[in-house]
């Protein structure tokens, strides 16, 4: 008997009809089928069975045997590529188009235009053939897993969701910067704007008060989404599903499916506190080349670092001028204080007797609004000048903020330290150390001390709002705001690295002064180069004094002494060679003469003759023992200045040619021009006054007639 023939059965294997070019997309195609065939589903392409009907004739039939469509499209538009996204009726679609497309058949860009708007297809980018395979297994895995027993359209999410929160009190001092912000997020051509500065500069809040006021400028509204809860950067998808209460599934990328929920929006998504998880930056770039019609207003203490981004940084609010008080026109920082002073204190007023006390404590705060509205509660218990001695000492007191607030944001040190936190390890300690500067600095100070390659981690500290970039005088230098640099000093002194930051500071700005001393008597701008360093010298000597370093003391204190001298600053002067000469012990001669000298000048400018000629008695007697003719010139000749006012010219023309001959090849040319005031001085007091006119060239006039 024969061996019967093999029974054939119906293949009831779901289909799959690819829709595509033929020749434009032949690679797509095959990753196409690769992904149906390894999905043991059967995958239907027009050309594999063609016959002799009529194209549209052959698609019909093909469709109407499969399950599902699946188009890939990218520049041509081919023949049936219409009629056949038609015929496929109610198929579930899933449609893949491969960007960049520069040179798109109109056609075919208007086809994509109508399918983009159908809600029931599922529209995907993709930039090569390799990325197929996978987009296409996980959408067909979860159409057979969900879609076939899904609604066809899903349920729009609540609208309460992502709801834009509502200001429990309102904006103070930020009127030019929202609608400057507003024009600028309503330009066609921005799509991304970040927001960025210090915590607690009031980034949220203003990023609040925008999409309140934006509400009608998008068709689709506004949606907020606050991050600050997000633990990885990898959570970021989730937490936008989430929000926005688009339904996800367990095949793909939560932020597949947020794409595909914004595609045919119009809307303004407002994400806030993205500083945390930066690294999912491109999450919103992705969100944002996926759907045209978003456009993105992100806060963050550091620019995401996107094409296409304007970074815009949210400054405190302004201050009052140095000395200003008035209690007419209160800045904004006072404003703030006074408004958030008054929900704690219904009976608290701006007056003449409190406005001196509240406006140093916003300047004390740098005009940061968290800070102020800290401040600012503490009315209930503390009068505004006894508020400000506590600023005065420890910024520490601001805390007890409203229970609603962010955990990070309930005390100043909570919200910087929420900052240090997001630094890496080499950002933190370049963070801590700078605390050491005082009034700021520039970036040769930064080399100097820690290297050129912390230059790069000092642009982080920048990138994060640690640290801000000011102009002096056309010179870039950079500063921290006070509360920031109480903040790095905490850290400096708990860390163990109080000690060696400081001291690296005071040797560096002793060397400043000691490269600048030559040149302050004939080069203004060695003059303008310490008094912007004016505070860092204070620091600097007031460690050389608490530290008893009282060599180094000296040392700086006569580098500077001319400064000092020229910029009215002798209390200064005194203030500390009297605290020196009261406490240092085992001077060497050097330290001591120098200590003299400068106590002597000291005195002779402040009018205490007596004091004077005994310290400049003393020093030049050292100073001639060492040999260190340059100074004794110095002593020399204001023991002449003195012993002229004393009457005793004789005295004083001697002292003055004992300085102009010991001056002489210094390089104090400052010394030698006063040795010939002065002498021409004698001289003129004496009746001599050829003697003058040779001392004074070109300067005496009429004195020789």
């Amino acid at each position: 008997m024969a061996d019967a023939l093999p029974i054939r059965t119906p293949d009831n294997r779901l289909r799959v009809y690819v829709s595509s070019t033929l020749d434009e997309l032949a690679v797509e195609r095959a990753a196409v089928k690769d992904a149906v065939l390894g999905l043991r589903l059967i995958p239907v392409l027009a050309e594999s069975g063609a016959r002799p009907h009529p194209v549209r004739d052959i698609h019909r039939a093909y469709l109407a045997q499969s399950q599902v469509f699946v188009g890939v499209y990218w520049q041509a538009h081919g023949d049936a590529a219409d009629g056949e996204f038609a015929l496929a009726a109610d198929l579930p679609k899933l449609v893949y188009v491969r960007e960049p497309a520069p040179d798109r058949d109109p056609r075919l860009a208007d086809l994509l235009a109508r399918i983009r708007r159908d809600a029931r297809v599922s529209y995907r980018v993709f930039g090569a053939a390799g990325d197929l395979d996978r987009l296409v297994r996980d959408d067909l895995a979860r159409l057979l897993s969900e879609r076939f027993d899904a609604p066809a359209v899903p349920p729009e999410p609540d609208p309460r969701l992502a709801a834009v929160p509502a200001p429990a009190s309102p904006i103070v001092g930020r009127g030019a910067e929202v609608r400057r912000l507003g024009d600028l997020l309503n330009a066609a051509e921005v799509r991304l704007v970040t927001l960025t500065g210090p915590g607690g500069v009031g980034k949220t809040r203003l990023a609040a008060e925008l999409a309140g006021q934006l509400t009608q400028a998008f068709p689709d509204g506004v949606r907020f989404v606050e991050l600050s809860t997000v633990t990885t950067p990898e959570l970021v998808g989730a937490a936008l599903a989430q929000v926005l209460g688009v339904h996800t599934s367990t095949s793909r990328p939560p932020v597949d499916d947020v794409k595909a929920h914004l595609r045919d929006r119009a809307l303004l998504l407002v994400i806030d506190n993205f500083e945390h998880v930066a690294d999912a930056a491109p999450v919103v770039s992705d969100l944002l080349r996926s759907a045209p019609g978003v456009t993105a207003l992100v806060t963050s203490r550091a620019p995401l670092r996107l094409t296409g981004e304007h970074a815009v940084e949210v400054a405190p609010l302004p201050l009052p001028a140095t000395g200003a008080d008035s209690l007419d026109a209160p800045t904004d920082a006072v404003r703030l204080f006074v408004d958030r002073a008054r929900a704690a204190r219904r009976d608290f007023a701006l007056t003449p007797e409190n406005v001196a006390a509240v406006t140093e404590i916003c300047r004390r705060l740098d005009g940061l609004p968290l800070a102020i509205e800290l401040a600012a509660a503490k009315v209930r218990v503390l009068q505004p000048s006894a508020l400000l001695d506590r600023v005065r000492g420890d910024f520490g007191c601001l805390r007890g903020g409203a229970r609603d607030l962010p955990v990070r944001q309930r005390t100043l040190r909570d919200t910087i330290d929420w900052s240090h936190h997001l630094l890496d390890p080499p950002g933190q300690h370049l963070f801590c150390h700078l605390g050491a500067f005082a009034g700021g600095f520039d970036l040769a100070a930064v080399e100097s001390i820690f290297g050129i390659d912390a230059v790069d981690t000092l642009d982080g500290l920048i990138e994060s709002s640690l640290v801000k970039q000011v102009e002096h005088h056309g010179e870039r230098r950079f500063r921290m705001l006070g509360s920031i640099r109480g903040y790095a000093l905490d850290r400096l002194r708990d860390s163990g690295g109080w000690r060696a930051a400081h001291q690296a500071h005071a040797r560096y700005f002793l060397g400043l002064a000691e490269r600048l001393e030559p040149l302050l008597g004939g080069e203004p701008s060695a003059l303008a180069r310490l008094e912007t360093e004016h505070e860092n010298l204070h620091a600097t000597m007031n460690w050389f004094v608490d530290e008893r370093q009282w060599a180094d003391a000296v040392r700086l204190a006569w580098a500077i002494w001319v400064f000092w001298w020229c910029n009215g600053d002798l209390e200064e002067s005194a203030r500390y060679l009297d605290r020196i000469a009261a406490h240092a012990t085992d001077l060497g001669d050097g330290a001591a003469a120098h200590l003299a000298l400068g106590t002597g000048a000291t005195a002779f400018v402040s009018g205490d003759l007596e004091r004077a000629e005994a310290a400049l008695t003393w020093a030049r007697s050292l100073l001639g023992e060492r040999g260190d003719d340059g100074d004794r010139a110095l002593a020399a000749g204001i023991l002449g200045a003195i012993a002229l006012r004393h009457g005793a010219p004789d005295r004083a023309a001697a002292l003055q040619a004992e300085s102009r001959r010991l001056s002489e090849g210094t390089h104090r040319a400052w010394v030698r021009a006063l040795c010939r005031s002065r002498t021409g001085i004698i001289a003129l007091g004496a009746g001599d006054p050829d003697t003058a006119a040779r001392t004074f060239p070109g300067r005496t006039g009429g004195l020789t007639r």
